[in-house]
């Protein structure tokens, strides 16, 4: 048996297994025994492309080098400018569109979202109507901070539930307020979307401070669905 038969067999053979996996791969089918044959074959392969490399070293230095004037070939600069050229591209990752262009053909299904809520508790040494507000927001409001007032039917300012964390880091979560409310009905619950110096109010009256859930409407963009439960 010959070694530089069974070196070359074995690099081919692997190829195809490489390339057979990353066409999976690029398709977005990332199971995970799919990448773990990936990466042992591409380890194999490496393995051995280095023995076929020094089996094959005159023929490389050949193709690289002129015999007779010792000059660099145009074919080493040309295949080394590619190359360089799409390494620059994907590390900087100019080259992306290309890399996902494989999701399309990917499972329609989406996976289902995890909402999270951060809990917060404002008030409970005051006198009033204990209530949990539930807010989760919607795409524009994502990034928002977000304060709760409550203000009479003229727009005047009576308490203030929750003021927007100024300290706070990373992106806000959702919102699971525990508070009081010592304002009589009817009010308005104001909730204010704080980004980047910008801000949007959104107001929702309250007619009633009965025991009870209150579906607060929902707001294209900032709310995309909030209660108000009254305990």
């Amino acid at each position: 048996m010959k070694n530089k038969n069974l070196i070359s067999l074995t690099v081919a053979l692997a190829f195809v297994l490489l390339a057979m996996t990353g066409i999976l791969l690029f398709v977005k089918q990332k199971a995970h025994f799919i990448e773990m044959t990936h990466t042992i074959f591409g380890l194999l392969f490496i393995g051995f492309a280095i023995f076929h490399i020094l089996n094959n070293w005159d023929s490389i230095k050949a193709y690289s080098k002129d015999r007779k004037s010792g000059s660099i070939k145009k074919e080493l600069v040309v295949a080394s400018l590619i190359t360089g050229i799409i390494l620059v591209l994907s590390v900087t990752e100019v080259l992306e569109p290309v890399a996902e262009f494989g999701r399309i053909f990917a499972s329609g299904a989406k996976r289902p979202q995890t909402v999270n809520f951060a809990e917060k508790k404002t008030l409970d040494s005051t006198k009033g109507h204990a209530v949990v507000l539930l807010l989760q927001k919607g795409k524009e409001g994502s990034m928002a901070g977000v304060s709760v007032e409550v203000a009479d039917t003229t727009g005047k300012v009576l308490e203030t539930l929750l003021a927007a964390d100024k300290e706070m880091k990373g992106p806000p979560a959702n919102l699971l307020l525990q508070t009081k409310i010592a304002s009589a009905a009817p009010f308005d619950l104001i909730l204010t979307f704080t980004q980047e110096g910008k801000s949007n109010k959104v107001s929702r009256r309250v007619q009633s401070m009965d025991a009870g859930v209150l579906s607060l409407e929902k707001q294209e963009g900032l709310i995309e669905r909030a209660y108000l439960e009254i305990q």
